[in-house]
């Protein structure tokens, strides 16, 4: 679902300004409320992602799989 959304979000342009910042945080937010949470290293910056998707060099099977690694229960 994460990846869908972050995919839907960033290629549609929904805004004329901020679509990849407000897909981000859409994804970040639908992923807490799931009760779920991303580990992701400090040193891995997240907008690496957002720009692929954006750009097309990484599609939906490549971000479902960045989301799953990083994916986490919270308690």
């Amino acid at each position: 679902m994460a990846a869908a959304l972050l995919e839907s979000m960033v290629k549609n342009h929904g805004f004329a300004d901020g679509n990849k910042r407000t897909a981000w945080l859409l994804t970040e937010m639908m992923i807490r409320r799931s009760g779920h949470g991303l580990d992701i290293p400090t040193d891995e910056p997240v907008d690496d992602l957002v720009v692929a998707v954006a750009e097309g060099s990484v599609g939906f099977d490549g971000a479902s799989t960045w989301f799953a690694s990083r994916l986490v229960k919270v308690r």
